[in-house]
């Protein structure tokens, strides 16, 4: 068993799916013989885990049976893993409001990592850099090197020594985009910025991110890196998941 406890945020409605025509929940499509549920949560190196945190809706549990999707689809790959599902009554207003629900369930000094469900990424030094403590500093981002202008992700840029010198949501400060995965060294830091941020009031186009948080916690004098991946496919729209196949060539890792 590892030291990172995951929060998987998979709370939300998939407007855009349910506009297509698709009934189920997003993250239980199939694209390339794969739920995008494994595709997610398959991209991270759930060996580290001590414990998972399924954030989901309580309305999908009672049409779908999530706890059993769950369970079939993780034990093949993770049949020891620790797991918990989290019902949430209704959607939040974004992911970083989402992962509080797991607040009192994960020690202040142990590492947190949040994920979402509809992205796809393969990265062979993440796993090395979340062992070593050294490595890993305050946290770890997960990015991508992105070719051109494309304002709709999450950006990280560097300063001096390669350090993480700020973050943004949906304006492009850097190259650097944003797998969605998110690492925090003691889990308190994100508690502690979500929950003032929530409190405030402090959205960005009327949503909580989780990336914007980081800009406070550097001010205050941690150290973040970013892990670069070597491949991401984003599955968050039809058009995503319908183009799949063609993008990855495979099972995407």
């Amino acid at each position: 068993m590892g030291d990172i406890y995951y929060a998987i945020t998979m709370a939300g409605l998939s407007r855009r799916f349910t506009e297509a025509g698709f009934a189920r929940p997003k993250y239980m499509l199939e694209a390339g013989g794969r739920t995008l549920f494994e595709h997610s949560v398959l991209s991270l190196p759930l060996e580290l885990s001590a414990k998972i945190f399924f954030i989901a809706l309580k309305e999908h549990q009672d049409a779908y049976g999530l706890r059993e999707f769950i369970a079939r689809k993780l034990s093949p790959v993770m049949p020891n893993a620790a797991w918990e599902l989290l019902l949430l009554d209704g959607p939040t207003r974004g992911q970083a409001e989402t992962a509080l629900a797991a607040k009192d369930l994960v020690p202040a000094q142990a590492q947190l990592a949040i994920y979402n469900i509809d992205t796809c990424f393969f990265s062979p030094t993440l796993a090395g850099t979340l062992a070593a403590p050294a490595a890993r500093k305050d946290g770890v981002i997960g990015a991508f090197k992105l070719a051109g202008p494309d304002p709709k992700w999450s950006f990280a840029k560097l300063g001096p020594g390669g350090a993480v010198a700020g973050t943004a949501e949906k304006v492009q400060i850097s190259d650097n985009a944003l797998t969605g995965f998110y690492h925090f060294n003691k889990a308190a830091d994100f508690f502690g910025a979500a929950g003032a941020a929530v409190r405030g009031g402090e959205t960005t186009r009327g949503e909580f991110y989780v990336a914007p948080l980081y800009n406070g916690l550097i001010a205050a004098g941690r150290s973040f890196v970013l892990d670069t991946a070597e491949k991401l496919i984003p599955l968050g729209t039809p058009e995503e998941v319908a183009a799949f196949p063609r993008a990855s060539g495979s099972s995407g890792k």
